[in-house]
């Protein structure tokens, strides 16, 4: 069934190639409020929310929405956690994904429910591939402590290293999503992106990843694009650089894909 799903939105996504060109940061002042902006949803990772993202400036033909983090039901697949967030869309408008690390592997699943123009994934993985030492140590953790989740909550030199806070401000944004974070959806969203299958990439996929990703080392991802120096918290941290690559692939889906 998936498959055919796939097939559907790789063929309604070519009828969408003929969509505006995109602009640089400076057009954006003679770009026409009268023109319908484009639904852009953005998925955030393991329990985060929009915050991650308050650093990006968007073109203002995006119409960004955010979709929220609902708590997973016992023993919920992936697949069948991520067809409940594809609800939050209006499928009835032209739409992309755009997905931050967990995020970026849900978006995939939404993407066999429902039929974006695009899914772009910032510091994720496109198909199933093997974690870093530190995600792999983190997921046995969780299944052999019923304490561990709190733990692993709290912000330390080792999260702040893997994720890549290597400032003041990057590590006070860690350590509000952590202490943030549902301790139940940590343990379930662990558990389910260790055990992701996917092999293939969904259609109409581009993928940014960064040369100092620790979580998701790019040794093990096929990205489309690569940021020199771009840590797990890259979006953030190297905001302007991530919201050019985004405005350009967002604005304008390139007709040759």
């Amino acid at each position: 069934m998936f498959s055919s799903i796939r097939n559907s939105c790789f063929l309604l996504a070519l009828l969408s190639f003929s969509g505006p060109q995109a602009v640089s940061a400076t057009d954006n002042a003679s770009v026409d409020v009268s023109v319908k902006k484009l639904n852009v949803y953005f998925i955030s990772g393991l329990g985060a929310d929009e915050r991650v993202f308050t650093k990006l400036k968007l073109d203002p033909r995006l119409n960004v929405k955010y979709i929220k983090w609902v708590r997973p039901l016992k023993k919920e697949s992936l697949q069948h956690y991520a067809a409940r967030l594809s609800k939050q869309i209006d499928t009835s408008q032209p739409f992309q994904l755009v997905g931050l690390s967990f995020g970026g592997v849900v978006a995939s699943e939404i993407a066999d429910v429902v039929c974006p123009q695009q899914v772009t994934l910032i510091s994720s993985m496109s198909t199933g591939v093997p974690l870093s030492k530190f995600y792999q140590m983190m997921i046995r953790f969780l299944l052999m402590s019923p304490l561990s989740a709190p733990l692993l909550k709290s912000a330390n030199r080792l999260t702040y290293s893997y994720f890549g806070a290597d400032t003041p401000e990057l590590k006070k944004l860690l350590k509000q999503i952590l202490h943030d974070t549902d301790s139940k959806f940590l343990k379930w969203a662990l558990t389910r992106m260790s055990g992701w299958n996917r092999k293939e990439r969904v259609e109409n996929l581009f993928h940014i990843h960064g040369t100092a990703d620790k979580l998701i080392p790019i040794l093990i991802v096929k990205p489309d694009i690569i940021i020199e120096g771009g840590g797990h918290l890259m979006v953030y941290a190297q905001a302007d650089q991530i919201s050019k690559i985004l405005n350009h692939r967002l604005t304008a889906i390139d007709s040759a894909e």
